[in-house]
């Protein structure tokens, strides 16, 4: 094992990372994963900059691995897109392999597979990781639900009700980790999640009609908002609460992109990082709504209404209605939206 193999014992990170193969969620989470491992579970312990491989230059990319930071121990270098970046230059890619910063974790995260029978390849292999992201097929999707359920969300996904989420989801890892999301938050404070939970809660519909809400809001159209919170209410009588779930989660998805797109990542990709399934002009219009410590607020007014409604203090019913017409009146972004600023 190389000496560059062993720099970090404590935090176990790797001086450079391969994420490649077919599935966007997964190199993403492999991604997270090794961000975490540089930062050794303290946030300040690493300062990361992101580099988009479609137009990153070499010069930029390893001047950023080499240069000691003012702020934190260690640099995190992340290229995401990064098969042009390679194809344009793999020579000076595999020279720094072969020497990488003592002070850096350099992270190329591609698309397409990195062959092991490839220079690059054997040469991360020599000093750090490759980390092949392709998703389960078959009956391992199941499998992998729920163990994702558990590591995830801590809660407990029954088989019964992993087979009945494939079948309604798909193979899509990302639209998989979005409905366990929201079916966590939909059966707290229980854990278990069933089939019957999965039938009641996941489709397209609901996520479509939450969304609905938050684009009408964004619009100042509470009129329309308010006609689709009685559609999801609309037919079950425990549905004020889960839609009550339904629109938390939605909140905290567009408070996690709002702050993904402050940092410079793109509007699709800040959606598709949050598990959000809409239209990027729709999501567009909701980021510019409120900042992001608005949405957080928001988010928190709607577990009040929720928690006076559960104790005897109000209607879910009228205080959503009331909380939709306020948002649709309230101000627009706060001072802490002009001052996010995107760290490369």
């Amino acid at each position: 094992m190389s000496a560059a193999n062993k720099r970090d014992p404590a935090t176990g990170a790797a001086p450079v990372y391969a994420i490649f193969g077919g599935d966007a969620f997964l190199r993403n989470q492999a991604a997270r994963e090794a961000i975490d491992a540089a930062c050794g579970g303290a946030p300040d312990a690493a300062e990361v900059v992101e580099f988009d491989g479609t137009k990153a230059e070499p010069s930029d990319v390893f001047d950023a691995c080499r240069t000691m930071s003012l702020l934190a121990p260690v640099s995190v270098v992340c290229v995401r897109e990064a098969d042009p970046f390679i194809k344009r230059h793999r020579d000076l890619v595999e020279r720094y392999v072969g020497s990488p910063s003592p002070s850096a974790v350099l992270i190329l995260v591609m698309n397409a597979k990195l062959p092991s029978n490839t220079r690059l390849y054997k040469r991360i292999a020599a000093v750090g990781r490759n980390v092949s992201c392709e998703p389960p097929k078959g009956a391992a999707l199941a499998t992998w639900a729920v163990n994702h359920a558990q590591s995830a969300y801590g809660a407990r996904l029954e088989s019964p009700a992993a087979r009945r989420l494939v079948e309604l989801v798909g193979d899509n890892l990302g639209r998989l980790d979005s409905e366990l999301a929201k079916l966590s938050t939909f059966v707290y404070p229980k854990t278990s999640i069933g089939a019957a939970d999965v039938d009641e809660m996941v489709g397209v519909s609901r996520e479509e009609k939450v969304f609905g809400i938050t684009d009408a809001v964004a619009r100042r159209d509470a009129r329309s908002a308010l006609t689709l919170w009685d559609q999801v209410l609309a037919g079950d009588r425990q549905a004020e609460y889960r839609a009550v779930g339904g629109l938390a989660w939605g909140f905290r998805r567009l408070a996690d992109a709002k702050r993904l797109v402050g940092q410079g990542v793109a509007v699709a990709e800040a959606a598709r990082r949050s598990g959000i399934w809409t239209q990027p002009a729709s999501l567009q219009r909701q980021l510019d709504r409120f900042s992001a410590s608005q949405w957080h607020q928001h988010l928190v007014q709607l577990l009040q209404i929720d928690f006076a409604a559960k104790n005897g203090l109000g209607s879910i019913r009228s205080g959503v209605e009331k909380f939709i017409v306020s948002l649709c009146e309230a101000s627009g972004p706060g001072r802490d939206n002009a001052t996010t600023r995107p760290r490369a």
